[in-house]
């Protein structure tokens, strides 16, 4: 497969890939007044002939009246939603198949640059071997492995220097938690410490936030769902895989749970890892405190593939702490929804 087809087919998977994502239903153009049969009576009430939802609560029947001025409404037609999730669900499985193809025609790619720096890499090590057999020749072994020794540590003085520069943006769980609310107050109801009960186990249990979104966010095509938010700080030089991977397993233990707010039971849609390596900044320095012996970056991507899997996404900061861009829910198919201030 030679580079010129390769580059010519994700062109076109980038084309499809364009015209499947996900737009919002614009509802305000396809409203009709219907009348929907529920609680022993009927109602009148708008959907959209596109998605099929409802939107907002019942009509007064003054306001009805006046509104079809003598036309007789249709009946509510749930099968409208029906086949609008149906293709829906198409449409995603079809993205996810062509992300797949593109992936493994890069692959293909990748695979003969990382041939290429195999290579580079080897003719490195023998170079490399070659001058530390002459230091030994020149000075013997134990002024060698001591010369040596310096140079491993001015490299690690200098990658520790490299991260100093690239300062923390949080230093607390409960900072994370203050600038999220403060971020995410507009667009969504948000209820801390909301308690639970492990459906499985039966245990009780504590989920940091459950959240709801705001009407802007559904006339928008955001689910009418409660979703989680675990929040962590990871600090990036210590113990950060054992309690990024502790983080992942409790957001997706709070799956398996039954909350309740307001006496009202109720299962969480989703759950999402807020953390500071949600900000691009503090991921640099995840990275720079990332080496060959501990690839703390690697194994946080690794464990996000594995959670997006079982319900679990990152809630992504576009910007920096003080000036926001917007935010977006990622999983592994892709982004679940995603917004941009204005």
């Amino acid at each position: 497969m030679n580079n010129e087809f390769v580059t010519k087919r994700i062109i076109e998977i980038d084309e499809e890939l364009e015209l499947l994502i996900y737009n919002p239903c614009n509802c305000d153009l396809n409203l009709e007044i219907k009348i929907l049969a529920f609680g022993g009576g009927e109602h009148y009430v708008r959907q959209c002939n596109n998605c099929g939802r409802q939107k907002g609560g019942a009509l007064k029947f003054a306001d009805a009246s006046s509104e079809l001025n003598g036309r007789i409404p249709n009946t509510f037609d749930p099968t409208i939603e029906e086949r609008y999730i149906d293709e829906s669900q198409k449409r995603s499985q079809r993205f996810s198949l062509l992300h797949r193809k593109r992936s493994h025609l890069l692959y293909g790619v990748s695979t003969a640059l990382h041939s290429q720096n195999i290579e580079k890499y080897r003719e490195a090590y023998r170079s490399l071997s070659e001058d530390i057999d002459n230091i030994i020749d020149l000075l013997g072994v134990d002024k060698t492995l001591l010369a040596l020794n310096q140079q491993i540590k001015r490299i690690k003085k200098e990658r520790k220097e490299l991260s100093e520069n690239l300062a923390p943006v949080f230093s607390s769980e409960d900072d994370l938690k203050t600038w999220m609310i403060n971020t995410l107050k507009n667009d969504f109801h948000i209820y801390q410490e909301v308690v639970g009960t492990h459906v499985t186990e039966g245990l009780k249990v504590r989920i940091d936030y459950v959240i709801y979104p705001k009407a802007h966010l559904l006339n928008h095509g955001f689910e009418p769902a409660p979703f989680g938010i675990e929040v962590k700080y990871l600090n990036q030089e210590k113990d950060f895989a054992h309690k990024a991977s502790r983080g992942i397993w409790q957001s997706i233990s709070y799956n398996d749970c039954e909350f309740s707010i307001n006496n009202k039971k109720f299962r969480l849609k989703f759950c999402l890892l807020f953390s500071n390596i949600s900000f691009i900044n503090e991921t640099e320095i995840l990275k720079l405190n990332s080496d060959h012996v501990d690839e703390k970056y690697m194994k946080w991507v690794g464990m996000l593939n594995v959670a997006n899997h079982a319900k679990v996404g990152a809630l992504k900061i576009t910007g920096t702490k003080d000036r926001v861009k917007g935010w977006s829910m990622q999983f592994a198919g892709g982004v679940y929804f995603s917004h941009q201030k204005k």
